[in-house]
């Protein structure tokens, strides 16, 4: 019996929904429906009623619910109890985007391989564009980035998010104490992240309900490259305030309050289920302790755990 099934007719009960279920594990609906069909033809019982609005379980879902998070959690306290007799070893590809690099990265990597000094890890730093197509096609096995990836033998967790920002420099006249407009920020050459990713889209609807239109937007995959170029005057960028961290300490930079809020960078860790070894749920769970610790050491304005 596959127990990726049972967490996902646990999910369903508990919700009340297929869709919610659905967004809670980063599946799509039909896959969330072949799931429970197939535990369905497997107990040769339906499990849910599904004639009314709701979702309701059937007597024999009200059964299989108990016997199903009991199972659950006994694989979880099984997976612990082996993790602690059982360092990781061999090999392990995890492709992590450039904010984590800046952030986290290193103190996780550090109390990784403290923990697992037998485990050796290929690191990959690129877009999250890149990293779910090297997920997908088993290039690498763990992922740190920004959205999740859909996929039956894919898992994604919630790393939290980070506040996003509008820095300058101080030289060219930006005041700390001043409120600025979307128009008003567009009338700069306008540095952004990534074409499509989260902090380029969140930037162009913010523009978009001020009734804005930026003048010159460029994307840019490296954090390096647009500090770079904030630093020489070419313009303003929108980043995420924890990877500038000291820049702005430093007064350097400054983050250049505005009309509306920027959405904030919402991270995932995304992985491969191997039936072969636990180690990639184990080094996903261990990434979303550390961004978890991570955001209690530097507070809200650069850091959201995951709720």
């Amino acid at each position: 019996m596959n127990t990726r099934f049972l967490e996902t007719f646990v999910w369903v009960a508990r919700l009340g929904c297929f869709r919610d279920a659905a967004e809670r594990l980063h599946l799509t609906q039909a896959a969330i429906s072949g799931r429970i069909a197939s535990l369905e033809e497997d107990f040769g019982k339906p499990l849910f009623d599904r004639t009314g609005r709701e979702t309701r379980l059937t007597p024999a879902g009200r059964i299989l619910l108990t016997y199903a998070e009991r199972m659950l959690d006994i694989g979880r306290e099984m997976r612990t109890a082996l993790q602690a007799d059982a360092p990781l070893t061999g090999v392990l590809r995890i492709g992590v985007v450039e904010t984590i690099v800046h952030t986290w990265l290193i103190d996780f990597l550090n109390r990784l391989q403290a923990g697992h000094r037998g485990l050796e890890i290929e690191l990959t730093a690129e877009s999250t564009q890149q990293l779910h197509e090297r997920l997908r096609r088993g290039q690498l096995d763990v992922t740190l980035q920004t959205d999740p990836v859909l996929g039956d033998t894919i898992t994604n967790l919630g790393l939290g998010q980070m506040p996003m920002c509008v820095i300058g420099r101080p030289e060219d006249g930006w005041r700390a104490n001043a409120v600025y407009s979307f128009t008003q920020l567009s009338e700069q050459s306008i540095m952004t992240m990534t074409r499509g990713s989260q902090p380029h889209l969140g930037f162009l609807e913010v523009c978009r309900r001020e009734g804005a239109s930026p003048k010159s937007v460029h994307c840019i995959g490296s954090l390096a490259a647009i500090l770079r170029l904030v630093r020489a005057g070419i313009g303003i960028a929108v980043i995420p305030a924890a990877a500038i961290r000291d820049e702005l300490q430093s007064g350097n930079l400054i983050a250049i309050s505005t009309t509306s809020p920027l959405p904030p960078l919402r991270l995932t860790v995304s992985y491969r289920l191997d039936p072969r070894t636990d180690a990639n749920a184990i080094v996903a769970s261990l990434a979303c302790e550390e961004a978890e610790r991570y955001a209690l050491k530097v507070g809200p304005q650069l850091a959201l755990p995951a709720s």
